[in-house]
């Protein structure tokens, strides 16, 4: 019986201190631009776009660094650089397949090279680039 009340000592102390251990992290819950997100509209000089098929145009963020673009009939692979709200595209490989005419896989493209700035709410995301605002949500 000595043996099951110690056994249950330690293990109450040891849940105790790992329920003080997290109750009392101070590490703050910040979102961050990771992820995958689906272009909704596009600011630019010439009035703003709504994209009729967000689906057809992502951009995917990992933790490593790693940037993921779905532009139309294309893909880009590369990196990205975030520090705090500015944002900075890396290089970017490319396919350059045809899309349609009314594609806006360079629009996009273009607008991404451009990047400086962007922000989050919830399961929305802005950046600010040369000529305008990309926005995009969470699917």
């Amino acid at each position: 019986m000595k043996v099951l009340s110690t056994w249950t000592l330690a293990a109450a102390t040891a849940i105790a201190t790992l329920a003080c251990e997290t109750s009392t992290s101070t590490t703050p819950d910040i979102e961050t631009a990771g992820g995958t997100w689906e272009l909704i509209s596009l600011d630019t000089p010439s009035g703003a776009i709504t994209v009729p098929d967000p689906a057809k145009y992502t951009l995917e963020l990992t933790e490593d660094g790693n940037a993921h673009i779905v532009a139309d009939c294309n893909v880009c692979n590369g990196s990205y650089d975030l520090a705090g709200v500015n944002l900075t595209m890396g290089l970017m490989a490319c396919t350059r397949a045809a899309c349609a005419p009314d594609s806006l896989h360079d629009d996009y493209l273009e607008a991404l090279g451009s990047v400086t700035m962007w922000q989050r709410s919830g399961n929305e995301m802005s950046l600010t680039y040369d000529n305008g605002a990309a926005r995009f949500r969470m699917p």
